[in-house]
């Protein structure tokens, strides 16, 4: 099998966000996840929603390790305030984004308190909705790579992936200045899921981000001073794929 770059990688880049919606009315989350849908419909932006009923399971799932881009709290719930919900969230250390969604603009201030990303009166107007998610999708810049790493993601942007290697059951990913990242996920997964035409196959157990190659001999080596190893059955073809690369973007091969 051949690991080659190819000039035709011509699919769009999505990114996936993961949501959560917590309501304790089924019509509201209902309504919420299909006006959340049609506003990221326009976008690069993939949305993965999870509904939840109550407030403490959704606190409860955070706690064990689930991760949400972005959380849509309504206020008044029977188990608990989802303003005190937020509080609790915060003091686990959940980083991610938190609209609230209520009838009352009695919390409008506290919501301060926890960094809300908005504060949305029902009944919801599609204008506000679309206004606070335009605004929280900022975040989510298309030229990065999101990692979870422990109770929060690291979003590394693809010009600082060096390259990513295959160890096992899992894979590191190295980063400008030294920084390495552990993913529990298989090499071919992470390359589907960059899907960006810089990064290169150049081996069963490494992808190379061709931007930083400043030699190309038997090895790449890149401007950190790493050396990635060439498939030596198909070095050829792979070292023909960089000098392609390098010509179709206007850099000389190996500066």
């Amino acid at each position: 099998m051949v690991y080659c770059y190819s000039l035709d990688k011509s699919a769009e880049r999505v990114i996936v966000v993961r949501i959560a919606i917590c309501d304790d009315s089924s019509l509201d989350r209902e309504m919420i996840c299909e006006l959340v849908r049609s506003c990221f419909a326009q976008r690069r932006l993939r949305p993965e929603i999870v509904p939840y009923e109550s407030g403490i399971n959704l606190a409860d799932d955070i706690e064990d390790g689930v991760w949400y881009d972005i959380l849509f709290l309504d206020i008044y719930m029977t188990d608990h305030l989802g303003i005190d919900i937020a509080h609790k969230l915060r003091a686990l250390g959940y980083e991610g984004q938190i609209v609230f969604l209520t009838a009352s603009p009695d919390f409008a201030i506290d919501s301060y308190d926890v960094t809300a990303a908005g504060y949305i009166l029902k009944p919801i107007s599609v204008d506000k909705l679309n206004m606070v998610l335009t605004r929280i999708a900022k975040n989510f810049d298309e030229a990065t790579y999101p990692l979870r790493q422990r109770s929060k993601v690291v979003r590394v942007p693809l010009e600082e992936i060096l390259f990513v290697e295959s160890s096992n059951t899992k894979c590191i990913l190295h980063r400008q200045g030294g920084e390495e990242y552990t993913i529990y996920k298989r090499l071919d997964e992470i390359e589907s899921e960059l899907n960006d035409r810089r990064f290169l196959r150049c081996h069963q157990s490494y992808l190379v981000n061709m931007d930083h190659i400043r030699q190309a001999d038997k090895t790449f080596v890149l401007s950190s001073g790493d050396e990635v190893t060439i498939r030596q059955r198909d070095m050829k073809a792979i070292r023909q794929a960089y000098l392609d690369y390098a010509a179709s973007s206007g850099r000389r091969a190996g500066s």
